[in-house]
């Protein structure tokens, strides 16, 4: 890595800036292995904001951290094959690292898909310094979703009630397209 001041003006670091990516119109196609923003091979210090993302979920894995994802739209995500929301494929970043996934609206096509898939085996335990979670807003056919944890499979708004991911909702209301497409053009700033 390089020595710069990029990050903190006069100051020297190895740090890079943040990378903003915000008001973006997404749509993620052909199974969105990719999710909407391709994070992977050490992605690092990324804030996804305020993007309309279809097909495509918050993906996050191979050695990278410190990746925040907030006040996005999410319509009908998948990442890697199966629909979800977030989807951390590797172990969690270490303690001072964290991802972030709050304020979000998911909204999931099908009963009982999978809200966040993290592959750490140290979940849920290891959340707390690896990923911050909160304040989503999860609408799901029934109001039923699931978080894959590590090995274990739990229902989304059990896992909301533990403490987990404080403020999310897990709701039945399914918007019309009419709803998400005034949602989509408030967060982009479209007439």
């Amino acid at each position: 890595p390089y020595i710069t001041d990029v990050r903190q003006s006069g100051v020297p670091s190895t740090i890079p800036a943040w990378n903003d990516f915000e008001r973006n119109f997404i749509v993620s196609n052909y199974a969105a292995d990719g999710g909407c923003f391709d994070n992977d091979d050490g992605s690092s210090y990324y804030k996804l904001h305020h993007n309309l993302c279809v097909f495509g979920g918050h993906k996050s894995d191979f050695d990278g951290h410190s990746k925040v994802s907030h006040n996005n739209l999410y319509i009908y995500p998948t990442v890697w094959h199966i629909p979800a929301c977030l989807r951390e494929l590797q172990a969690l970043p270490p303690k001072g690292y964290a991802e972030g996934f709050y304020n979000n609206t998911c909204v999931m096509a099908s009963q009982n898909d999978t809200y966040i898939a993290i592959a750490d085996s140290a979940c849920p335990a290891s959340l707390a310094d690896g990923t911050h979670l909160g304040n989503n807003s999860v609408l799901v056919p029934r109001g039923q979703a699931r978080v894959v944890c590590g090995h274990h499979i739990h229902d989304a708004a059990t896992f909301v009630e533990q403490g987990y991911d404080p403020g999310t909702t897990i709701s039945a209301h399914m918007p019309t397209t009419a709803e998400m497409t005034n949602w989509a053009k408030a967060l982009l700033g479209m007439p």
